[in-house]
């Protein structure tokens, strides 16, 4: 049998074809990210600061219903995503404290604010609500020689994003006020105003919680082991109920499979996962900030700063863990201090730019000595509406921050009968 010869003028067809293939999809791409970056650009955000009352009856039940009506806002059909470069809405929740004093922030598209006031009202009617300038715009950008120091790190999930964290329900908050006396409820929220509360001259905390409508970006088991992508995060929940079902059969000497009884942990955690299951989930970036004038920083306060979410810990199903942060343990890996250097610089201009999923205003990409980013930003983990209400609600008067900012006095409307 005689070899078959493929001429070259198939070759430099077959080679032509697949450069044509390669220079498509690279000009896809290029247009993608350009309509992208013009669609942000015009963008019209806003900040609005919610100073709570003064006494606030409501537990974070109140606060997961106003997150339920920010879930949505996707970027819609193949129009608005590839000619107009429509994305999917994300909103910044953020608290900072200046210098002790602690408020509550959140920005997001100004088209959206009557709904989201409206919401908010509905929920917590004696609040106040205003727009205000950014923070962020009083500090400058982090410089080597500059006047401030710095310290920052990105929060991650310790497992799979299904397991929830401890929540507000798990703290007896989901029960009508009046069925626990005040001073014996516990509100997680406040060892994070406490510490961010406790700060001085010349300090500052941010905290920050970029959140969209979650999406399929999970791989899950198929048919005989086969891995799917763009799976939707309750699939992967299902999934992981599946297996923790699975490791309660047991074979006995003959080789006969049974099921054992579940321990009380076990069935807590899969009765945990369905509740998870049940709630809407957002797609989320967390960082956190301490910053402070070159002679005020306080190496101490570093300690505080980043336990201050424990807890929200629980052993059995999931928890906050540090991810990236400005601090290099081995010192060979950065021994000119320029890694390190940038990171920082990184840190606290993708905290101005809110800068997560789609690289914010000035569509910048995250720094590159940040573990995992993806090519719009970051990598995101998932917390359910319960979650997301737990670690960022009005708190009551359970906490008494002495520097948190209420409205002391009740609003009420003018009486009718005035004089003109």
């Amino acid at each position: 049998m005689q070899p078959v010869v493929i001429s070259p003028s198939v070759l430099d067809q077959v080679g032509i074809f697949i450069a044509l293939i390669i220079l498509i999809i690279m000009a896809w791409n290029l247009w993608v990210t350009y309509i992208n970056q013009v669609y942000l650009k015009t963008v019209e955000w806003i900040i609005l600061e919610i100073k709570p009352p003064k006494d606030v009856w409501k537990s974070p039940a109140a606060m997961e219903l106003v997150f339920n009506t920010l879930f949505g806002g996707g970027a819609g059909n193949w129009y608005e995503k590839y000619w107009k470069g429509e994305l999917a809405q994300y909103y910044s929740l953020e608290i900072a404290s200046i210098e002790g004093k602690v408020r509550f922030f959140v920005r997001f598209h100004k088209k959206f604010r009557k709904g989201f006031e409206a919401q908010l009202y509905a929920q917590y009617p004696q609040a106040e609500i205003t727009e205000v300038e950014d923070y962020t715009k009083n500090v400058p950008e982090f410089t080597k020689d500059g006047p401030i120091s710095l310290f920052a790190y990105n929060l991650t999930l310790a497992k799979d994003d299904p397991y929830p964290i401890k929540t507000y329900v798990d703290y007896g908050l989901d029960k009508a006020i009046g069925s626990l006396e005040e001073e014996q409820r516990i509100d997680p929220i406040t060892p994070i105003l406490e510490t961010m509360g406790s700060i001085g001259i010349g300090e500052q905390i941010w905290f920050q919680i970029n959140i969209r409508q979650d999406t399929k970006r999970y791989v899950v088991k198929g048919k005989d082991g086969v891995l799917e992508e763009s799976k939707s995060w309750k699939d992967k929940a299902r999934e992981i109920i599946k297996e923790l079902n699975e490791k309660l059969k047991e074979k006995d000497a003959d080789g006969k499979t049974s099921s054992r009884r579940a321990t009380k942990g076990e069935q807590n955690v899969v009765e945990a996962i369905e509740r998870h299951m049940n709630k809407p989930g957002f797609d989320c970036g967390i960082r956190v900030i301490y910053l402070a004038k070159k002679e005020n920083f306080n190496s101490p306060t570093v300690t505080a700063f980043t336990a201050m979410f424990r807890q929200f810990s629980t052993e059995d199903l999931n928890s906050f863990k540090v991810g990236d942060l400005t601090r290099f343990v081995e010192p060979w890996k950065d021994p000119l201090g320029t890694r390190l250097l940038k990171m920082k610089k990184d840190f606290l201009q993708d905290y101005k730019d809110r800068s997560f999923f789609y690289g914010g205003f000035n569509f910048r990409k995250p720094s590159k000595y940040f573990t995992n980013p993806n090519k719009s930003g970051g990598k995101p983990f998932l917390l359910s509406t319960e979650e997301l209400a737990t670690i960022y609600h009005l708190p009551g008067r359970v906490s008494e921050t002495p520097t948190f900012t209420r409205i002391e006095a009740k609003k009420s409307e003018p009486p009718i009968d005035l004089p003109i």
